[in-house]
């Protein structure tokens, strides 16, 4: 499968959720973190991998990076992030995904990748609405998100209101992609019935 050289993926390594009062990033899944199975599908899709957020030692990872601004959430990782890289394009993902699927996230990112000469970025919108947080923001977001900060509007989506955001809605994804592939893929655990459910189903 193709990789990206010109995108820079970073994970948002994220903390002790208040909904499900542990860390997420190290929930299992069939034996293994969920922050591993996200580096790894990532780090092989992009030529750059960093971690934000937290420290975690692992070779699919090129650099950690501590939040620049504590007390604002993802929003603050991408504010670190955004002004790191060193890539016009950047992916971004939480890493309560256990199931992220290499073929979505290549999907999504040729799909970035077609609207960035006329945006800032791309929003997947599936039935359950949009996710911010498995997206695509350029580097010329970093305005935005200052001031939402600045605003204390500290809600991913506050970036669309003041950058060019595409929201891509799933269902015009390719039959060779069939929706329940995507829906899978967006499956994220936010409450502890939740992770319940699907080591209930593992």
């Amino acid at each position: 499968m193709k990789r990206y050289s010109s995108i820079h993926a970073f994970i948002l390594g994220g903390g002790k959720s208040l909904r499900l009062t542990h860390d997420k990033a190290f929930l299992q899944y069939k034996g293994r973190y969920f922050i591993d199975i996200v580096i790894e599908c990532v780090s092989s899709l992009f030529r750059g991998v960093s971690l934000v957020g937290r420290r975690y030692e692992h070779p699919g990872l090129d650099a950690h990076y501590s939040d620049d601004v504590e007390g604002t959430g993802p929003l603050g990782g991408i504010l670190t992030a955004l002004r790191r890289t060193d890539r016009d394009l950047n992916f971004f993902v939480g890493v309560d995904y256990p199931f992220i699927d290499r073929e979505v996230v290549a999907y999504l990112a040729e799909r970035a990748l077609e609207h960035a000469p006329h945006g800032d970025g791309l929003i997947p919108v599936m039935p359950d609405g949009p996710h911010p947080l498995f997206a695509f923001y350029a580097r010329s977001c970093l305005p935005a998100v200052e001031r939402c900060i600045s605003t204390q509007s500290y809600r991913v989506q506050c970036i669309a209101h003041h950058a060019r955001i595409r929201y891509h809605e799933i269902s015009t994804a390719p039959r060779d992609l069939a929706i329940g592939r995507f829906e899978k893929n967006f499956v994220n655990i936010n409450r502890y019935e939740d992770y319940l459910s699907l080591i209930h189903e593992s």
